[in-house]
Order: C-alpha cells, then sequence, then structure tokens
C-alpha cells in the first residue's frame, strides 16, 4: 500500500499549513544534529557499514543486550519487511485496527492471515490464538489504545511457541506504560521494534532498529539486503544516542504535549456532527457523522489548507474515521474553527 499511510502533503495541489496527517513529533530534530550531519557529510563519498555496526553497538549499550540482538533498520517499516520474510507462509495474527504494513507484508510472503478485534488482547484469559506470529502496535496506530508490560507477558507465557512483534514506535508518546524491552532476556518469543524517526523528528533519515533473540536476528541478517541504512543516518543514530537522555528530554517536552492534547480533544467534543476517541497518546481517531472522510479532507485542504489522515483505510474502520495528531495550539484553533465551517458546508 504505497499510497496508504498519512503525511501526503507533498502530493496536493494546495499549500498546506497545518498538517495533521502525521504522528511524527511536531517539533525540530535533536539540537546540533544538523550540524553534526554536515561536519560528516564525507561519509557519503563511500559505502556505509554493511550491517550499521558503530551504531548497533551503541543501540546495544542503551538497552544493556547484546549487539547480537540488534538489527538497525531503514525506518521500522523494514525490520516489518524482516520479520514477514524470515516467517513466510506461517500463520499470522494481527489485532486491528492498527498499522497496514503488518498485513502488507505479510500478503506479499504468503502468510495466513488472521485478525482479531483489538479489544480482544484486554480479555486474555480467553483469548484463543492459533498464530506463529502475532503483529501489536503498542501504543496502537491509529486509536492510541496500549497494553501494559504485565498483559504482554501474560501472553508470552501463555503462548510460548508463538512469536510476538511489539511495535513500540510510539512508546515515547505515552505516559501510560513503559517498554517491554526487560522481557527480551527471558523471552525468546518476544520481538520489539523501534523507531528513531517519530519522536527525534527525522522521518526522512528513515531510522529504526529491532530488539531480538540471537538466532531471530542471524536469520534476518541472513536476508536484508547490503547497505540498508545509509552513513548520514548512521551517524545521525549514534549521535542521538551518545547523548539519549538529553536529546529525548529536549525533543518531547511530553506532559505538556499530551495536556494540550487533553485540551484539544476536550474542545473538539464541543463540535457538532463529530465523534471522537480516547486516546493514550498525542494523536486520536475521529468520526464524521456528515458525508465521508474522504470528502472531510478534500473539504479541509481545498478550502483551510489543512491536512488530516483518512482512516478508512485500516482494516475495521469504516469510510467516516480519519485521525489527527496534536500540533501547536495555533494549529489546534486552525482545524477546529475548519471543523465547525465543515457544518456549513453543503
Amino acid at each position: 500500500m504505497l499510497y496508504g499511510h498519512g503525511d501526503d502533503a507533498y502530493l496536493q495541489k494546495n499549500e498546506i499549513i497545518a498538517n495533521f496527517s502525521t504522528n511524527v513529533y511536531i517539533g525540530k530534530e535533536p539540537k546540533g544534529l544538523k550540524e553534526h550531519l554536515f561536519s560528516q557529510w564525507h561519509k557519503i563519498n563511500t559505502y556505509p557499514e554493511i550491517l550499521a555496526e558503530s551504531l548497533r553497538e551503541k543501540i546495544a549499550q542503551h538497552h544493556q543486550l547484546q549487539e547480537t540482538n540488534v538489527i538497525v533498520l531503514n525506518g521500522a517499516e523494514e525490520g516489518i519487511h524482516l520479520i514477514a520474510q524470515v516467517f513466510q507462509r506461517k500463520k499470522t495474527a494481527i489485532f486491528t485496527p492498527t498499522f497496514s504494513e503488518y498485513e502488507d507484508a505479510c500478503k506479499i510472503h504468503q502468510h495466513q492471515l488472521d485478525f482479531l478485534p483489538l479489544a480482544n488482547t484486554q480479555d486474555l484469559i480467553n483469548i484463543d490464538l492459533n498464530a506463529d506470529l502475532v503483529f501489536i502496535c503498542n501504543p496502537n496506530n491509529p486509536t492510541g489504545e496500549i497494553l501494559t508490560i504485565d498483559r504482554i507477558e501474560h501472553l508470552l507465557d501463555q503462548y510460548p511457541q508463538t512469536f510476538f512483534c511489539i511495535d513500540e514506535a510510539f512508546m515515547n508518546f505515552t505516559l501510560s506504560i513503559s517498554s517491554c524491552v526487560s522481557l527480551l532476556q527471558s523471552h525468546q518469543n518476544l520481538i520489539i521494534l523501534k523507531s528513531l524517526t517519530k519522536n527525534f523528528a527525522i522521518p526522512g533519515l528513515r531510522l529504526g532498529y529491532l530488539l531480538a533473540s540471537e538466532i531471530l536476528i542471524k536469520k534476518m541478517q541472513d536476508v536484508k539486503i547490503t547497505w540498508s541504512v545509509n552513513a548520514l543516518a548512521i551517524e545521525a543514530g549514534k549521535y542521538i544516542f551518545e547523548n539519549y537522555d538529553i536529546h529525548s528530554k529536549e525533543n518531547i517536552p511530553l506532559k505538556e504535549l499530551l495536556a494540550q492534547k487533553d485540551n484539544f480533544f476536550k474542545q473538539l467534543k464541543q463540535i457538532p456532527n463529530f465523534e471522537w476517541y480516547p486516546s493514550h497518546t498525542h494523536f486520536f481517531l475521529g468520526k464524521t457523522l456528515k458525508k465521508t472522510a474522504s470528502k472531510l479532507k478534500q473539504y479541509l485542504v481545498n478550502e483551510h489548507q489543512i491536512l488530516i489522515r483518512d482512516a478508512s483505510n485500516f482494516r475495521g474502520l469504516d469510510e467516516t474515521f480519519f485521525r489527527i495528531a496534536t500540533l501547536s495550539r495555533n494549529e489546534n484553533k486552525l482545524l477546529q474553527q475548519a471543523l465547525e465551517d465543515w457544518n456549513e458546508y453543503k
């Protein structure tokens, strides 16, 4: 699904002045990163490290793991496709609605797919899984729902023959849960996907990583394309991890962002002809009770230069759903006014 994701501002004829369609952090990249990358510009004159070994070492140290538990990725999306390839033709369960790339990657590699409502994960005693592999986005995109670490551990223990891929791309955007990296030492059936592009606002560099058992990492390395992570992305990752605590605190003032989201959410709930769905993150789902999300998206682009994420292509959601992320107060007010105007639009 090449064109089925958010942030398609470059495809719009109108200039976009407020982009609510992407759930990347609204701030800038880490302070000093731009200057650092310019100082490393000479690295583009030679091939990059095959497995981004120098960055892999720093990631392993950060998580107190072995380098053999880490594989560096050209964005977390590469990890999804590597997993799907390693588990090709297996039985795979996906909790929906969720990120469509899990399904797309599995279809390419001929998985036998089973789709389960996301709400089922809250009732783990009665859940019946018959799968070799399970994808769970935590916090989930697009709903912002969460699974606590104890519930994930319950799944890992209850189904020891099933591999669970926990996509933690949005872990840095919630205060409700913590990462399940600590479970890696005791559970060989756990895979964790991490993104560096969203919380550090560098999606154009494409950078992420995957944590898993040494055996599974080796299988992925055997099918991974050479030089998938470019030299500047490697240097960006190293710069981030060398000062991770400083950069993560500077980049996302999370309490402030979530408080702003709560206020934004309350304001939107006052607008007629919409329904809004609570979330543990800075992004959340909306539902238009007038026409469709596609019509709403085009109206906002054409009349207000505002972009939202049409969420109708998420399995389990219909044509009326859309997703928005929290932006600045001024941008949020622009969307509020535009949605009020939508009610008058014929």
